[in-house]
C-alpha cells in the first residue's frame, strides 16, 4: 500500500509539472520507451509525506547504461551493485537475494524494480532514488526514504 501511494504521489508530481495528458502517457508507457529520454531536472522527489529537494541536473539516460558497484560494508574486497541495460532491464551484481528487474529514468529520478529471492513475499518493489551526481565514472544516489544527507556512492565497473 505504501509503495502504491509512493507511485501515485510520483505520478501526481509529474502531472503538476506538465499537462494531465503527458502524465497519463508516462504512466502508460513501460520501461524501455522512456529509457532514452534526456531529462532536464526535477525540483522534488516525493515520498509518503516527505519532500526531498533535488539539485538541478541534466541527466542523459545513456550515461546510466552499464555496471555500477560499491564496496560491501565490512568486506573491503567485495563489491555489490547493479547493471542498467539499454532495453530498460536491470541486473543485480553480487546481491543474490535482491534481484533487480528493470529501471526507468524520469527527470532526475531513477526507479529500480526489484524483488527478494528466498522470501515468502515475492512482490515487486520499486526503489526510488534521486540522482545527485553522475559522471562517466561515478554515480551518487539519494534514496527518497533515507535520512536527509544520506547518499549511496557507486563507481562504474567494466
Amino acid at each position: 500500500m505504501v509503495r502504491f501511494s509512493l507511485m501515485c504521489l510520483l505520478i501526481l508530481a509529474v502531472a503538476c509539472k506538465g499537462s494531465k495528458k503527458e502524465a497519463e502517457q508516462e504512466e502508460l508507457q513501460d520501461d524501455s520507451s522512456l529509457v532514452s529520454i534526456i531529462a532536464d531536472s526535477s525540483n522534488a522527489g516525493i515520498t509518503d509525506s516527505i519532500a526531498a529537494v533535488a539539485d538541478t541536473l541534466h541527466i542523459d539516460a545513456a550515461k546510466l547504461i552499464g555496471k555500477w558497484i560499491q564496496p560491501v560494508a565490512g568486506l573491503d574486497k567485495e563489491t555489490q551493485g547493479f547493471q542498467l541495460r539499454k532495453n530498460g532491464t536491470a541486473r543485480s551484481i553480487n546481491m543474490y537475494t535482491l534481484v533487480y528487474e528493470k529501471w526507468l529514468l524520469t527527470h532526475d529520478t531513477l526507479l529500480l524494480w526489484n524483488h527478494s529471492e528466498g522470501v515468502k513475499d515475492t512482490s515487486t518493489i520499486v526503489d526510488t532514488t534521486i540522482i545527485k551526481e553522475l559522471s562517466d565514472t561515478s554515480l551518487v544516489l539519494f534514496p527518497v526514504k533515507a535520512a536527509e544527507g544520506y547518499v549511496e556512492k557507486y563507481h562504474r565497473s567494466n
